[in-house]
């Protein structure tokens, strides 16, 4: 094979190629939708089939849902959905959550596109001529591309999601729409045979599980906040002009290939996460997150004791589950600021368990009146500090 021409190296091959690029590439949300679903769906079908519920799966979620609903009700004293409807949740395929995932998640993820993208000015001492004109047109690609991989990203993370996901709530991002609580019912009974456990003790522990998260993520306040911190990190985190420039200079980019893999990789080009603005928001992120698991976790527990009495064997594969935490979870993590690991999960659980050991279970409801109520990330760690504020200790 010839050798190409190369920025710097007397020819204009990268120029002409982005100047093409930017021509061919489409424009438009509507596009960036379809891309991301598209990638979902092929992501979460994998290599395996990927077959529609049985319908008696249906009507027997259906029917374990109703004996949990009055549980997770008188634990959690809140109503559980926004239209007093029963919450039910519903058997599908890994492609149908992925789909259904996306349009859940879609008012949120519609917040999240990147400001444009342009490097910072550079003198013809610092690039010449060939290497100016390389950045001016790079920069311009990357604000056109950049919307378009970030919905590739979402895509790929709902995809892969889907291959590991149990219920609706295994990223909790936004609440369910309606009153159906999606539940992949094929990894349903993967874990049930991996773990030797009882199918119906695992439904119905799935059952509280979700219902808990979708009890509290119905409440718009918590919905909102959640929303405003995950947008609050998309935007401190957004390509860094200095990072490309530097990447520019260092002659990282030499080929078709590393430019597709710099735009690929959703923090090559991200400010530093070292900024107090990302520190504070993810402080924050982690604290919402933390209670909103530790709770679920708390309400889980105490249903699955009146329901299924030794469930402790459950509670060990959910746990060795989020250790052993695949792509899409690490991808949500790394786009949403999400921290879905076993850590969060254990903060979550002690302050819900700090907050019992002082006031008991009437207290903890107060978690979710209102935005006031929700706890900072210092009262996290330390829940007397969350009831003085309140008057409660």
């Amino acid at each position: 094979m010839s050798d190409l021409p190369t920025p710097g190296g007397g020819g204009d091959f990268f120029a002409k190629m982005l100047g093409d690029l930017l021509r061919l590439m489409p424009q438009g949300s509507g596009y960036q939708w379809q891309l991301a679903y598209q990638l979902a769906a092929s992501a979460a079908a994998g290599d395996s089939p990927d077959p529609n519920p049985d319908p008696r799966e249906r009507i027997h979620l259906e029917e374990l849902s109703k004996i949990a609903e009055l549980h997770v009700a008188d634990v959690t004293g809140m109503q559980l959905t926004p239209s007093g409807r029963s919450p039910r949740l519903v058997p599908t395929s890994k492609s149908e959550w992925a789909r259904r995932t996306l349009d859940t998640w879609r008012p949120v993820l519609d917040k999240l596109s990147p400001a444009p993208f342009v490097p910072p000015p550079q003198t013809e001492q610092e690039l010449g001529e060939d290497g100016r004109q390389l950045s001016e047109l790079l920069g311009r690609w990357a604000g056109a591309a950049m919307p378009m991989m970030i919905a590739m990203q979402v895509g790929s993370a709902v995809g892969h999601l889907a291959q590991r996901a149990l219920g609706q709530y295994e990223v909790p991002l936004a609440p369910a729409t309606g009153d159906e609580i999606l539940v992949v019912s094929a990894n349903l009974a993967e874990v049930a045979s991996d773990w030797s456990l009882p199918s119906d003790d695992l439904s119905l522990w799935l059952c509280a599980h979700e219902m808990a998260h979708h009890a509290v993520l119905s409440r718009p306040h918590v919905a909102q906040r959640l929303a405003e911190l995950v947008v609050a990190h998309a935007e401190t985190v957004r390509p860094d002009p200095e990072a490309f420039q530097s990447l520019l200079s260092g002659g990282e980019l030499t080929d078709l290939s590393s430019i597709m893999d710099l735009f690929g990789d959703p923090t090559a080009l991200q400010a530093s996460l070292e900024s107090p603005e990302v520190k504070r928001v993810r402080t924050e992120l982690d604290a919402l997150v933390a209670t909103i698991s530790g709770y679920a976790e708390h309400v889980t527990s105490e249903v699955a004791d009146r329901l299924i009495g030794a469930h402790a064997p459950i509670g060990e594969a959910m746990r060795r589950r989020r250790l052993g935490r695949g792509a899409g979870e690490e991808v949500a993590e790394g786009l949403f600021g999400l921290r879905l690991d076993q850590d969060n999960v254990d903060r979550g659980d002690r302050f819900v368990e700090g907050v019992l050991e002082r006031s008991g279970g009437a207290e903890l409801a107060r978690l979710w009146v209102d935005a006031a109520s929700l706890p900072t990330p210092p009262e996290v760690d330390a829940p007397g500090l969350w009831l003085a504020r309140l008057e409660i200790a």
